[in-house]
Parts: structure tokens; C-alpha cells; sequence
């Protein structure tokens, strides 16, 4: 079979690449016959390779796997109802919060509450509710949609963690409003596709302040206003808005600030792709120095093995499945490939680029 030098604005998922490709630096992005597939052909324009080498009129047959793991969970009738109830949560929330801007004193912490329970509902199939929330479409109102994914997010955790109902339901509310000091920043800051200018950085920071000045006048707990303030204060004291340290930051704002970057990082945008759990498991761990370990550590060991067993492809185009999760580093864990185990702990120059 010859070999066909294409343009990668031509390259098609399903062919197979004759040769070695590497950057302009000289490293390897994708090995001899690696099968394209939608990822990696996003992977060589990033680096901008520009010209591949292919089999010439070999094209294998996409498989349905290449869909993906959300994918196949989104084209669900149980997701389905799941995002129509979902919706309508955001809508009744965006009501709800301008509700309690206005006249905070008496915010309804039931109603609220039935909200959420209401999406926990809707889940039937008790599918994992952060799979669930993985699969949801880009938004352009990123504010209501973030609370309500960060109360659920909450309302996992508060599993793992033990707590009471009551808890759950206190920790639930604290995500819920952690972020509604978001409304009284400019719209075209909060849904700006591009990089902040350090000026409106600066202004996006205040909202932790903006939120518990809007709750602080509420029945909400102390819990509930200390989230909104200190959910991005960090544990190491290099977070805002007062650089609070350890044990001076409220146990909810704690739990609050791991669930906010999860979802913040995974969840999809209409000017991105979510990132793969693994990446955003490895980025919290090697971020450790930010966040209470009692709370981080359980958190990212249950997401983690979550995927067990989980079909996944690798940076070099390699499938295979998850064997066992590494204690001390938990978003690089062992996967079976072709009956080989690859250690990603060991094997720097690989990772978990998607859960097929």
C-alpha cells in the first residue's frame, strides 16, 4: 500500500498515519499507525503540524466506541429527561437568584433545595451524577447552570463524606449561592469566550465579596454566606479575596472551592470542550497545597474509581482499559492495553486524553 502525504485540513477520522509524526521540536505526537480520530486530529493542528503521511485509500471503519463515553450517555432517554429537568431548574433558579438580589432577607432555602432534589430525581437510572453533568451541552448563561452542577457536585460529596441529610442539604444551599455575587458583575465579563484583561480579572475577583454582602442580611447559615466569600480563598493563603489560610476557611467553602474547579475544568462550554476527569483528577492532586487533603484526597479516590474498568484512549491513539488506580497518583493509573500494563505513573510521556 503506498503512502500519501495530505494536508491536515484533509486528514479524515478512520485513516491511518504511514509515519511518525512529531513537532517542530521533534516530539513524537503520534505514532506509525495511529487510526485518526476526531481528538488526535484536533492534537496535530495544535502543534501545528500542517503535513501528514497516510496509507493511501485506507480508511478502517469508525467504530461506534469512537462516539465516546458521554457521548453514548448523552444519546440516552434517561439523560434526556435528566437535561429537560436540568433546564428547567436553570430557569427556575434565574428567577430565584435575581428574587434574592433584590430582597435577600427571605430566601426560601426549601425551595431552593427542591430545585436540586429535583435533578437528583430526575435521575433514574442513579447513573453517576458527575457523568451526568459531564454530558451537558455548552451554555452561554454559565452562572445558573455552575450553581446548580456545583450543588450536585456537593450532594455527591456529602455521600462520600458521611454527612446528615441536614448536612447535605446545608452543603447542597452552599453551593447553590457560592456564586451569586456573579450577578452583580458585568455580563459580558462572566461569559467572555476569551482570556480576561487584567481589568476585568480584577473586577470578576470582587464577586466572592458581592455574594456574601447580597446573603449576609439572609437566614442562609454563616456556613452558607462563609461559601460564598471564601470559595476561592485557597488552603496554602494564596487565594482571594482576604488570602485566608487552613483552618481560618469555612469546611464548606473548603468543600465548595474542589467542587467549583471540577466543575469549572470538566464541564463543556460553548467555547470549549470539557476536560477529561483524569486530566482534572492530575491537576488536583499536583494542586494539593490548595485544598484540605481530608476533603480533596476522598474526593478525587472516588472519582477515580468511578472508571475502573473504564474503556479509555491514550495520547498515542492506544485504547485500553483501567486496571487499577495509583494510590499516590491518582489521575495516572494503570491501563490494560493489547494485555500489557502500561503504569501512566511511570510512563510521563503518556495520559488519559478521553473515557471511550
Amino acid at each position: 500500500m503506498t503512502i500519501k502525504k495530505i494536508l491536515i485540513s484533509e486528514a479524515k477520522e478512520g485513516m491511518v498515519v504511514a509515519t511518525d509524526t512529531f513537532d517542530e521540536l521533534g516530539r513524537l505526537i503520534v505514532p506509525k499507525d495511529t487510526k485518526l480520530d476526531k481528538e488526535m486530529i484536533k492534537k496535530l493542528e495544535s502543534y501545528s503540524v500542517f503535513i501528514i503521511k497516510i496509507l493511501d485509500g485506507y480508511i478502517e471503519n469508525v467504530d461506534q466506541e469512537v462516539e465516546g463515553y458521554y457521548e453514548k450517555i448523552g444519546a440516552t432517554k434517561e439523560f434526556e429527561n435528566f437535561e429537560k429537568i436540568f433546564n428547567q431548574s436553570v430557569l427556575k433558579l434565574r428567577n430565584e437568584f435575581n428574587d434574592i438580589v433584590e430582597e435577600p432577607e427571605n430566601i426560601d432555602e426549601q425551595e431552593l433545595l427542591n430545585g436540586i432534589k429535583n435533578i437528583i430525581k430526575a435521575n433514574t437510572n442513579n447513573n453517576n451524577m458527575l457523568d451526568m453533568l459531564n454530558c451537558m451541552r455548552g451554555y452561554d448563561d454559565l452562572t445558573y447552570v455552575h450553581c446548580i452542577s456545583v450543588a450536585l457536585i456537593c450532594s455527591v460529596m456529602s455521600e462520600w463524606l458521611g454527612y446528615s441529610e441536614a448536612q447535605r442539604d446545608e452543603l447542597m444551599l452552599a453551593g447553590l449561592l457560592h456564586d451569586i455575587g456573579k450577578l452583580k458583575i458585568p455580563k459580558q465579563i462572566i461569559v467572555k469566550p476569551d482570556k480576561l484583561t487584567d481589568a476585568e480579572y480584577k473586577v470578576i475577583k470582587y464577586h466572592p465579596r458581592l455574594g456574601y454582602e447580597i446573603l449576609k442580611k439572609s437566614n442562609v447559615s454563616d456556613s452558607i454566606k462563609n461559601a460564598a466569600l471564601m470559595h476561592h480563598e485557597r488552603y496554602d493563603g494564596k487565594g482571594y479575596p482576604n488570602g485566608m489560610k487552613g483552618e481560618d476557611i469555612d469546611d464548606f467553602a473548603r468543600i465548595v472551592a474542589i467542587a467549583d474547579v471540577y466543575d469549572a475544568m470538566t464541564a463543556n462550554r460553548v467555547y470549549r470542550e470539557g476536560l477529561c476527569p483524569f486530566d482534572v483528577i492530575d491537576y488536583l492532586q499536583r494542586s494539593m497545597v490548595a485544598f484540605d487533603p481530608k476533603y480533596l484526597f476522598p474526593f478525587l479516590e472516588h472519582t477515580a474509581q468511578m472508571y475502573v474498568s473504564n474503556k479509555v484512549r491514550l495520547s498515542d491513539g492506544q485504547t485500553g482499559k483501567v486496571a487499577m488506580i495509583n494510590k499516590f497518583e491518582i489521575g495516572n493509573p494503570v491501563v490494560i492495553v493489547n494485555n500489557r500494563a502500561i503504569d501512566l505513573s511511570k510512563e510521563k510521556d503518556l495520559k488519559i486524553v478521553k473515557l471511550m
